[in-house]
């Protein structure tokens, strides 16, 4: 599957520091997986609960494909609002098809580059899709970044009809062939037609239930026209403003286990080169300038933990919501479809 990376905070990050520097940083999470939790289960009554530590190896797992195909980043700085009469901050996105590790335009503009939200994504290409960088993720709508890890089951059967549940705005907003721009398409007509107003979360969670439902759907019904067995689909989306954030850990089949995801509150200060301690546990090559309590409010939603303290990540449980507000709180519910 692919590997997505989300970062939203208080504190301005160097993309260098989040993006480049770490030895298991996303860009380099190409084919061999840090995944700690990934095989426990949840009690329903300690739903945040952290359990032992442990890679668990993906082999035969939920995140068994090359991360080869694209790469692409999305980030905010706030200088459209500063500069257009609009105030509306909209975000930059940069987007290649060559290894990320070899990109020097990349390199660059991440040691230049802060910015309080950030979304990073290495594609793994499903179904003989197109290796262009139209369909690198994220994928943007007015002021706001999506993006996916995972697939949508039968997607060229239930692609006209899923069209035809698009806005005429939305439908003109893509630009790619892939699953996750139309779903984005969709996601975003029932969120509605201004996509550069601030709304609540409770929008963007009401929206991604409907799109969610169907999804769900629409395959059912192409399953059954087939006369097929119903294939499973795995959606971890993540959609944010750039004030608030959204994302799914989900499973069309409660027997598969959805691919990874994490969250962490406390990972920012030791990614952060001002902070001290490393992304890697190094003692030396980072000299501090601040204490860790300065570091501002944070969350980093990522597929896989990029810093080497296990502690600081929680495995999202499966069929799940996390939702980060306006200040920074987390909140994890059940998906209820």
């Amino acid at each position: 599957m692919c590997r997505w990376f989300a970062y939203i905070g208080e504190e301005p990050i160097l993309l260098e520091d989040i993006l480049i520097k770490p030895k298991h940083s996303i860009i380099k999470q190409i084919d061999v997986h840090f995944l700690p939790y990934l095989h426990v289960i949840y009690d329903p009554h300690l739903y945040r609960k952290k359990f032992s530590s442990g890679v668990a190896s993906d082999e035969h797992g939920p995140n068994h494909f090359t991360n080869v195909d694209g790469f692409g980043l999305g980030y905010y700085t706030g200088v459209a609002a500063e500069f257009n009469n609009d105030n509306i901050n909209r975000p930059c996105v940069y987007k290649n098809v060559r290894p990320p590790l070899n990109d020097l335009n990349l390199i660059s503009l991440c040691a230049h580059t802060s910015s309080k939200c950030v979304f990073a994504h290495i594609r793994a290409a499903t179904r003989l899709s197109p290796i262009v960088e139209t369909n690198n993720h994220p994928f943007v709508f007015g002021r706001y970044l999506f993006m996916h890890n995972g697939s949508v089951a039968n997607f060229l059967n239930i692609k006209i009809a899923l069209v035809q549940k698009l806005s005429e705005n939305a439908y003109r907003n893509i630009f790619g062939t892939t699953d996750t721009e139309h779903v984005a398409a969709l996601f975003f007509t029932h969120l509605g037609n201004d996509w550069d107003t601030e709304l609540p979360m409770e929008n963007l969670k009401n929206a991604m239930i409907k799109t969610l439902q169907d999804i769900l759907t629409l395959i059912q019904e192409s399953a059954k026209d087939m006369d097929e067995t119903l294939p499973q689909s795995n959606l971890n989306f993540a959609v944010t403003d750039s004030c608030q954030l959204l994302a799914t850990r989900f499973s069309s089949m409660d027997e598969f286990e959805p691919p990874s995801l994490y969250y962490s509150t406390t990972a920012g200060p030791t990614f952060n080169r001002k902070f001290p301690d490393h992304p890697d546990g190094k003692e030396v090559g980072k000299e501090a300038t601040q204490a860790t309590h300065n570091h501002g409010k944070h969350v980093i939603v990522a597929s896989e933990p990029s810093t080497y303290k296990t502690k600081d990540w929680y495995l999202i449980p499966s069929n799940s919501f996390i939702l980060i507000g306006k200040d920074l709180n987390v909140v994890i519910e059940k998906i209820d479809l």
